[in-house]
């Protein structure tokens, strides 16, 4: 069976968090790598993204990789133009992006933010071959070598969009930047995500804090609960932690949630899981 593993760089949501109170969990925004037998596959591309590029880089073991984006809020952009296998003249790039309410493309967000004055250093000085890729959920995307990419609308400002990747009968979704509808169970995204061996979920919020946060577009670890179990979903991986969360409120959250669904665990930085 191919290797099919995921690896978290970043986990947090809207800014970096402060990092000496946040050791243990880390500190940097919304990252994922999965390796597919050779190929890898970054889901967000946030400030956790710099350090997985710099690693894919000393490690000599890049040539090509894919980003999907859930959406282009900083916090899942902002390690894009850090990423150093982009100014690599061998490397070739896709860089998907379908979260758009209106007719923007993936290129033109990519050039749009990454411009004076906001940044020294525009898309056309990297040195990679980039394939900038728009979609619209719930297309199917297929990455080629057996890796296929199901998408899903979310529930955020602006647009967002959940991913499911299957690969080698194994899969991961992704949805992170949802807010839920309180006391019901979105039943299409439960078929989304069905039987999946595990899930990355928004979890800001907890259900008590959720009622002051209606309308900012996040989701609770409670919800992602009831979503694995409506789903048989053996695996959920807590996401998307909120910049005032230490490495001791996190470790107090980690209890809870072990006692309420045994497969539940904090996404931290530098965690793996083989599927």
């Amino acid at each position: 069976m191919n290797r099919f593993a995921l690896t978290v760089w970043g986990a947090r949501g809207s800014i970096p968090a402060p990092a000496a109170a946040n050791t243990r969990f880390g500190s940097d925004t919304s990252c994922i790598e999965l390796n597919c037998g050779e190929r890898t596959i970054f889901l967000d591309a946030g400030t956790g993204l710099v350090a997985a590029g710099r690693k894919l880089y000393e490690e000599k073991r890049v040539n090509g990789f894919d980003i999907l984006l859930t959406h282009c809020h900083f916090d899942h952009i902002m390690g894009l133009p850090f990423l150093i296998p982009l100014y690599k003249d061998h490397v070739a790039a896709r860089i998907y992006a379908g979260h758009f309410l209106d007719r923007t493309t993936c290129r033109a967000m990519v050039e749009g933010f990454m411009c004076p004055p906001y940044f020294p250093v525009k898309p056309k000085q990297f040195a990679a071959k980039i394939d900038y890729l728009d979609f619209r959920p719930p297309d199917v995307i297929d990455l080629g070598d057996g890796i296929v990419a199901g998408t899903f609308r979310l529930n955020h400002p602006n647009g967002a969009v959940g991913y499911r990747i299957d690969y080698d009968g194994r899969s991961v979704c992704y949805i992170t930047d949802t807010e839920h509808e309180a006391g019901r169970i979105d039943e299409d995204l439960v078929r989304f995500i069905a039987g999946a061996d595990v899930m990355v979920y928004d979890c800001t919020y907890t259900d008590e804090e959720f009622p002051r946060y209606l309308g900012f577009g996040h989701s609770t670890w409670q919800h992602g609960v009831r979503l694995c179990r409506a789903a048989d979903v053996p695996q959920l991986l807590i996401y998307h932690h909120d910049v005032s969360r230490t490495d001791e409120w996190l470790a107090e959250l980690q209890e809870s949630v072990s006692a309420e669904f045994a497969g539940a665990r904090i996404a931290s930085t530098g965690l793996t899981i083989e599927l």
